[in-house]
């Protein structure tokens, strides 16, 4: 299980193998860098998913390979530790055009100066609706409960996504959206 404590090990392990220092964290594990409590329900996953923060797309991939090679599922750190870092782009997320008008700068005397720029929890709840996978699902549901997110916050800011996606369909984000609000109504 992920948990703040291995998001910052994660964080420390990057810087120390690729000589990047700024990254974006994104995915489940993002949440633990905007909450001190976080349900387990929202903490079953193994990994961090991270980017490197530049504008040089090639080096960007480059650091995500390394990433991957080195402290990715089945390295000798996943081996190690029980968790691990993936490696993913700037394209992995579906984000609005603003998220880093409400994103935070997260960094710890865990991180070894280390810092990861992380998307707020209503733009990574919106990601995971983009995605639209049962565990993407099943984790809406347990964070609206636990109310780390807002179901109409995001809702809000639906006009914001990129709509050359057809995961940002407003229809199909709707639909999805209804989807949750029902499994949460089910389950009061």
């Amino acid at each position: 299980m992920m948990n703040l404590e291995r998001v910052e090990h994660i964080l420390r392990a990057a810087g120390d193998a690729t000589g990047q220092r700024s990254f974006v964290l994104i995915g489940s594990a993002a949440i633990f860098a905007w909450r001190t409590f976080v349900p387990e329900e929202l903490a079953t996953s193994r990994e961090a998913d991270l980017y490197a923060l530049t504008p040089d797309l090639v080096e960007a991939e480059r650091i995500a390979d390394a990433l991957d090679a080195i402290l990715g599922q089945q390295s000798l750190f996943d081996e190690t530790h029980g968790y691990y870092c993936d490696g993913v782009g700037p394209e992995t997320a579906i984000l609005p055009y603003d998220w880093q008008d409400r994103a935070k700068l997260y960094t710890s005397a865990n991180t070894n100066g280390v810092t990861a720029l992380v998307p707020e929890p209503n733009d990574l709840a919106l990601s995971k609706l983009c995605a639209g996978r049962e565990k993407d699902m099943s984790w809406l549901v347990e964070a609206a409960r636990a109310f780390l997110i807002d179901l109409d916050a995001m809702r809000d800011r639906f006009e914001r996504l990129p709509r050359d996606r057809e995961q940002t369909d407003p229809q199909m984000l709707e639909s999805r959206l209804a989807v949750v609000r029902g499994r949460l109504a089910q389950s009061s």
